[in-house]
């Protein structure tokens, strides 16, 4: 579930961005989770920005590791016939949302978006600058500013890099309609049992930690260069 830090506010920026530029279809969302996820369980990131761009015409397919309702390509980026696969699919931007935290060699997995858009083509990546530990299955905790996340990508050139504020947890609760003492009683029953799941209390407790802070995700949008003796504009 690579969206699953993925708030409105970045939603609907990365609405803007990947609608201000010339040709993003067919657009590659890779670690999208389920259709469940994107429309029930996080509903802004279908009403935001999944939804808009396939009203303005952007043709989108939604990739994850394994095979469920609304993952249209399984597989792994980083196995060479799952890339060669996308890479004939003739994507012209990859959507790399709240993944590479979740990785443990993100730039494997940043050169292998470089590579199935091929030169001239975009990536828009987006990892959580300031946001608590959430195993999926697992967080390296791998939080960079917007300009360390725009260098991962090796082969590109920088079109954009900054950063988007969401809500505070303790904001976040309010507009859920969460209970601060409901939420306080499950992180202390997630304590009496962290030694049986460690992950579960380490999320819970961690969070709290923004009760006051928003959260902050690093945007970055990326050309992949074409070799010298290309010319011409983006594809």
């Amino acid at each position: 579930m690579a969206c699953e830090a993925m708030f409105d506010r970045e939603a609907a920026r990365l609405r803007e961005i990947l609608l201000e530029q010339r040709a993003v279809s067919p657009l590659l969302n890779l670690g999208s989770s389920t259709r469940e996820f994107r429309e029930a369980t996080k509903p802004h990131i279908q009403a935001e920005l999944f939804g808009p761009l396939e009203a303005a015409g952007v043709r989108i397919f939604h990739a994850d590791l394994k095979r469920d309702e609304g993952v249209d390509l399984a597989g792994d980026v980083l196995d060479p016939a799952v890339r060669a696969d996308l890479k004939a699919r003739g994507f012209k931007c990859v959507l790399c949302a709240n993944l590479l935290e979740h990785v443990r060699d993100r730039e494997a997995v940043a050169a292998a978006c470089e590579e199935i858009v091929g030169p001239g083509g975009l990536v828009l990546a987006t990892v959580p600058s300031s946001f608590p530990y959430h195993a999926d299955p697992i967080d390296t905790l791998y939080r960079p500013e917007p300009a360390a996340l725009a260098a991962l990508f090796a082969g590109s050139t920088t079109l954009l890099a900054e950063e988007v504020k969401g809500r505070s947890y303790g904001e976040d609760m309010k507009a859920r309609g969460l209970s601060f003492w409901k939420e306080a009683a499950l992180t202390l029953r997630a304590a009496l049992v962290s030694l049986v799941r460690p992950k579960g209390f380490a999320s819970r407790a961690h969070r709290w930690l923004w009760y006051k802070r928003p959260y902050r995700v690093a945007i970055a949008l990326v050309e992949v260069r074409k070799p010298p003796s290309q010319s011409g504009s983006r594809r």
